[in-house]
């Protein structure tokens, strides 16, 4: 029972006794006193700072986080003032400011990680530190120092070790992330108390690829103060051919000169006034560097490349390194896929190195690959399509309209409530978003849209890795050009990549391992290439047909956008932010603020 509900319960029963009602009262009233007066001396006097009274300290402390907004990391830092009995974690006695100078250390340099130190309240905290030091605080406000010193620190700590941005706020983003948790919370402010120096150095990411993008964005901030004339683009779709002379190409050098790709000529504007070989190599490694398609001409993309100006490389940088923050949920392990669907690649790793590279086609803007993970469980040999609603509605309808022979020129069957229909008896004119009751499956074959092979993971948007009956995709830059799933470029390297990895000593496991690669080589049309294919094809050549293959173990496969990283050759990478998605993270970043 509360102190309120017993004095309740006393004035109902001894409302009658006036001596006692009165005598309550006083009590009351004494008692209230002396709770103003003591509130008083915390929000008001200022301590002796040589010997601190640690208990209206604590007091302050507790009054405090009740003003404290609940969300998911205050939550943590409360919990642990609570479970320490509300003793200050910065204010100690004698009073100094030696963790406190640690910490901001640190702070004031956090632009190597991409953020400002005036996004974790800097100024405002420094003017309360230099006060401290003065000796001029109140335990009021040392209590209120200390409890926002500690969610500094805590937002500085769990935003380094797992991102400063929810990735869930984004559309695309579907995977799950690690978060700060009591775990988290106790070892940050454990270190604070015996080793907070050693345990601040060694927060931040120490992946090669996190420690060589903090490094070029060293070498790119030495290039902001570089000016250099914007490019003027090309009209009426003009290219400059190699051996041309036009203006543009002496600003090409000029820019390629700044970050390395051409040694400096200060007599620029004559040495390049012809588009020469010298000129190419460098532009070459430049387009290397930004993903574009290697020729001998210049076009309007290789100039909208080169006029993008330094701050925007750096700020591709800073929204790069958030992400490779964000830790999954679920370890990858050591064998796993991993697609760049910004870089429109697919990269099969084992044991952190690059076995298998090819190049896919991503979904087109409006239809954005997810960002997600999971697991490859299955292979299916020779695959049928159905087709999405959503394309039948936008796309078939409006070419069935006009040529009905369409669905038998690409092997598709149209059915009605699962009975096959003549597709001339419709009237696709009237398909829409409010009338679409067919079903349509295309054959499987050569002139399938997935191809020969596709490879199952479980997702709730129905997209998968498949083979695709149109390889000429995969010559062009822009890849971003499917409904969402991933066409690859290399599906039977990809197959053998998913099977396990035996050891030399499991003979009998590698034989039926290579006889079921030969299946599925003699289902899509190959021809056998082990001994026990050969073997199985001349015995029993009916059981050299499959369909399906079960994988154990499943192979891990994430989807993943990166528009800046270091490649294989440890050279930066840039590619176009095709989806938008930096726009959004950047802004995000800037916007993060500590109040």
């Amino acid at each position: 029972m509360t102190l309120k509900e017993l004095i309740s319960l006393l004035l109902f029963r001894k409302m009658k006794h006036s001596k006692f009602f009165l005598i309550l009262n006083i009590l009351l009233a004494y008692s209230l006193f002396c709770t103003a007066s003591s509130l008083t001396l915390i929000y008001d006097s200022v301590p002796d700072y040589k010997n601190l009274n640690v208990p209206k300290l604590t007091l302050a402390i507790k009054l405090k986080l009740t003003e404290m907004k609940l969300n998911s990391k205050s939550i943590l830092i409360r919990h642990w003032y609570e479970s320490h009995n509300f003793q200050p974690i910065w204010i100690q006695q004698p009073v100094n400011t030696l963790k406190i100078d640690t910490l901001f250390g640190f702070i004031s340099h956090i632009d190597v990680h991409g953020l400002k130190p005036e996004q974790l309240d800097f100024r405002n905290i420094s003017k309360l530190k230099d006060e401290l030091r003065k000796e001029k605080l109140t335990y009021w406000q040392l209590a209120n120092l200390d409890i926002k010193i500690s969610g500094i620190y805590f937002e500085y700590c769990s935003g380094l070790k797992y991102g400063f941005i929810n990735p869930g706020i984004f559309e695309a983003y579907h995977k799950s992330i690690q978060k700060p948790d009591y775990i988290f919370t106790d070892a940050c402010f454990n270190a604070e108390k015996t080793h907070l120096l050693n345990f601040l150095s060694r927060l931040q990411p120490r992946t090669k690829s996190y420690l060589s993008l903090q490094a070029e964005k060293d070498n790119y901030k030495n290039f902001v103060d570089s000016t250099f004339t914007p490019i003027p683009l090309l009209r009426n779709n003009q290219i400059i051919k190699l051996g041309d002379k036009q203006a543009s190409v002496p600003l090409i050098a000029r820019r390629l000169m700044i970050t390395g790709e051409l040694p400096f000529d200060p007599d620029y504007r004559s040495s390049y006034q012809i588009f020469n070989r010298k000129l190419l190599k460098a532009l070459n490694i430049f387009r290397i560097k930004t993903g574009l398609l290697i020729d001998e001409e210049i076009g309007n993309s290789t100039i909208s490349s080169l006029n993008v100006t330094f701050s925007e490389y750096i700020n591709k940088i800073n929204v790069n390194l958030e992400r490779l923050r964000w830790i999954p949920l679920s370890p990858l392990g050591k064998k796993y896929i991993r697609v760049n669907v910004a870089d429109m690649t697919l990269n099969a790793y084992k044991d952190d190195t690059v076995a298998l590279n090819m190049k896919v086609c991503v979904g087109r803007p409006k239809n954005m690959t997810p960002l997600l993970q999971s697991k490859i469980f299955e292979l299916v040999i020779n695959p049928t399509w159905t087709i999405p609603s959503s394309i039948v509605i936008k796309e078939v309808a409006k070419i069935a309209s006009k040529d009905v022979t369409y669905f038998e020129r690409n092997h598709i069957r149209v059915y009605l409530q699962e009975v096959e229909i003549d597709p001339s008896t419709v009237d696709w004119t009237k398909i829409n978003a409010n009338h679409q009751p067919y079903k349509l499956v295309q054959d499987s074959g050569k002139a399938n849209s997935l191809g020969r092979i596709k490879f199952n993971f479980s997702n709730p948007f129905s997209v998968y890795l498949h083979d695709t009956n149109s390889k000429g995709a995969f010559k062009h830059h822009d890849r971003a050009i499917s409904h969402g799933c991933v066409r690859v470029e290399k599906p039977l390297e990809l197959v053998n990549f998913c099977f396990p990895d035996l050891k030399p000593t499991y003979k009998s496991q590698i034989e039926k391992n290579d006889l079921l690669k030969d299946k599925i080589r003699y289902s899509i049309n190959l021809g056998v290439i082990s001994k026990a294919g050969k073997d199985q094809l001349k015995s029993n050549p009916n059981s050299m047909k499959i369909k399906r293959i079960e994988l154990n173990p499943h192979i891990p496969i994430v989807m993943d956008y990166q528009t800046c990283f270091i490649n294989s050759n440890r050279k930066i990478q840039f590619r176009d932010d095709i989806y938008r998605l930096d726009s959004l993270l950047n802004k995000q970043l800037v916007e993060f603020h500590i109040h």
